[in-house]
């Protein structure tokens, strides 16, 4: 998986890309509480491919626990159809979706 992150005053827009397989997860986890704890961030994953609905499944459940814990404040954009279906069925309920990255960013 590539990550590239562009600031935009204090919010972090976190881009992936590339594969991410569920034993990536949590050494995901852990470069998120280390770079963005405390912190407003975007990711968008409009270019961001899963190994299955298990290892998307898991991602979010990632993102969830940041975000629940109040480790960061993160919204997310560019999920293609099949995985914002999924998304809508996990209990992600402090996540959320948005169409793009400048309605996520006024969001906050």
């Amino acid at each position: 998986m590539e990550v590239k992150v562009l600031l935009d005053g204090d919010i972090a827009v976190v881009s992936l890309s590339g594969r991410i397989e569920v034993e990536k997860t949590q050494s995901f986890k852990n470069a998120c509480l280390q770079n963005f704890k405390d912190k407003k961030i975007v990711f968008c994953m409009k270019n961001l491919n899963f190994v299955g609905s298990s290892g998307i499944q898991s991602f979010f459940g990632v993102l969830n626990d940041l975000n629940a814990a109040n480790k960061m404040h993160a919204k997310i954009v560019g999920l293609n159809p099949d995985f914002e279906r999924l998304f809508k069925f996990t209990e992600c309920a402090s996540l959320e979706l948005h169409e793009s990255v400048e309605g996520a960013i006024q969001s906050f």
